[in-house]
């Protein structure tokens, strides 16, 4: 009994040593400020946390002894510049009416096309990017609005300018009468990888602030139709209706992406948005900030996608580039040596993909500059300078004159239909005609009922051959009925305008 009595004083005494042991060590930890709440292993510059036999890769932000932003950190600094943008404009219809009189219409009652007017407002976000009250958001936010309005994240009304709109990129620049605004600086969207951790603001469904979170899925996204010129970054953060203009941020909180479209085949988010990188929309920014307009690159020449039986024929390793098929003479790519058959695979020192890789990086670079360009002819790979200069297509329809006021179609801009957009719309590849690009809001056209986005075939059953064409038919009908053949949607249909 003894030896089983000094047995349990035994155990007794080992449970207080390791309760003293173990206090002892928790006050030790307690008093050590600088130790991490988790485990860092591996060498210098590896960000990640042991869990078990794996490693997860986590944000730089999140390692303990980092000084950098945590996602709170960065939601608190984005959110202030991250508004909400109220857009409204007056949109026409015309409601078919029957006017019968029994003593005058023995065949029955006649119609008429009486114009109704109605307002419409719509909801969607913007990013404030200078303290001086320069605002990004995207096009269809403010599509043919006549009134705009931002509101801060304090709930400040400001009444905002329209200071130059491209529906060809889906970007729009505002500008709003304040100083010292909270402003989210700018990122490079070139340096964005797959799997980077994003976080997406905006003003879904209309509930304000809203911040969510995920990576990105995939960057240079195009050929989906949803604009002109497609690079868009695809994350799998929510975004859903209303967070259109909103900020795509890297974890540092830099502006890399103005959130612009979703995939989706409820209506809501299903996991792929997509956001127009920051990169194109600072080039678009600039150029209306410094020009008042947009301006395109070109370098005279045209080019096409090539197939495997191409590939073949010209003796390429695959079909990669893009196969010059047309050199205007004294163009840019004319006087630096390119001809009909060459193969454009790197420009400004990057890789070509395909023909609409190199018309956008052809419209984005900078006018006048000099840029490089490699190629494949015959076998040989050649480099050779090219200066880009501006597209000359683009045309603005806004009368000056008291005559023109009486157009209704006055205040609309245009550019050639070319054959990828054609194909797009749905038209043969040899269709022709202008495609609007812009309907200036307050204008006889933002009244008629046209729309960014339509392509005029005809002009009183006459062809518009492009821009020129164009401009001479409707210079010969100011004041007079115009009836117009669109394309819109996939469907053609006529639309008739009186002055």
């Amino acid at each position: 009994m003894m030896r089983a009595r000094s047995r349990t004083i035994g155990a007794i005494i080992v449970v207080i040593l390791i309760f003293v042991g173990g206090l002892s060590l928790g006050l030790q930890m307690r008093g050590d400020t600088n130790r991490p709440d988790l485990s860092v292993v591996g060498g210098a510059g590896r960000d990640s946390l042991a869990v078990g036999a794996s490693e997860v890769s986590v944000p730089p932000a999140m390692v303990a002894g980092e000084r950098s932003m945590g996602f709170a950190d960065v939601a608190g600094r984005v959110t202030p510049a991250v508004v909400n943008v109220s857009s409204e404009r007056v949109v026409v219809t015309r409601d078919r009416v029957a006017a019968w009189d029994p003593f005058f219409d023995f065949f029955g009652p006649r119609y008429y096309s009486i114009p109704r007017q109605r307002r419409e407002t719509s909801l969607g976000s913007g990013v404030i990017v200078s303290d001086s009250g320069t605002v990004l958001t995207n096009n269809h936010v403010i599509e043919g609005a006549q009134e705009i309005q931002v509101i801060l994240a304090d709930g400040q009304r400001l009444d905002a300018k329209l200071l130059g709109t491209d529906p060809a990129t889906d970007v729009a620049v505002l500008k709003v009468d304040a100083r010292g605004l909270p402003a989210v600086p700018l990122g490079n969207s070139d340096s964005a990888r797959i799997g980077d951790v994003v976080l997406a603001f905006g003003n879904p469904f209309g509930l304000g602030q809203t911040v969510t979170m995920g990576i990105i899925s995939a960057t240079g996204r195009s050929e989906l139709g949803l604009v002109d010129y497609e690079n868009f970054i695809q994350t799998d953060a929510a975004i859903n209706p209303g967070n259109s203009g909103g900020a795509l941020v890297d974890v540092q909180g830099r502006l890399i992406g103005i959130n612009t479209a979703i995939f989706s085949r409820s209506g809501g988010y299903q996991g792929i948005g997509f956001a127009v990188p920051i990169n194109m929309a600072r080039t678009v920014m600039q150029s209306i900030l410094a020009k008042g307009k947009i301006t395109r690159g070109w370098i005279g020449a045209s080019y096409q996608d090539i197939d495997a039986a191409m590939a073949e024929a010209f003796h390429l390793a695959d079909n990669r580039g893009a196969l010059i098929n047309e050199v205007a003479p004294g163009g840019p790519a004319e006087r630096a040596g390119l001809r009909r058959g060459d193969v454009v695979a790197e420009f400004a020192g990057r890789p070509v993909a395909d023909a609409v890789d190199l018309r956008r990086s052809i419209a984005l670079a900078p006018i006048g500059e000099s840029v490089e360009i490699g190629y494949l002819r015959g076998g040989d790979r050649r480099t050779s300078p090219v200066q880009i200069s501006e597209q000359e297509t683009e045309y603005t329809y806004l009368g000056t004159g008291a005559r023109a006021e009486n157009s209704p179609i006055e205040g609309i801009v245009v550019d050639v239909l070319d054959r990828h957009t054609a194909e797009r719309m749905g038209l043969k590849a040899e269709a022709q005609g202008v495609i609007i690009k812009e309907v200036i809001s307050g204008t006889p056209a933002a009244r008629s009922g046209l729309q960014a986005g339509d392509a005029i075939l005809e002009i009183n059953r006459e062809p518009v051959g492009g821009v020129e064409e164009f401009k001479t038919l409707l210079g010969k009908l100011e004041g007079k009925p115009i009836v117009l053949l669109l394309s819109r949607g996939g469907a053609l249909y006529y639309l008739s305008l009186s002055p």
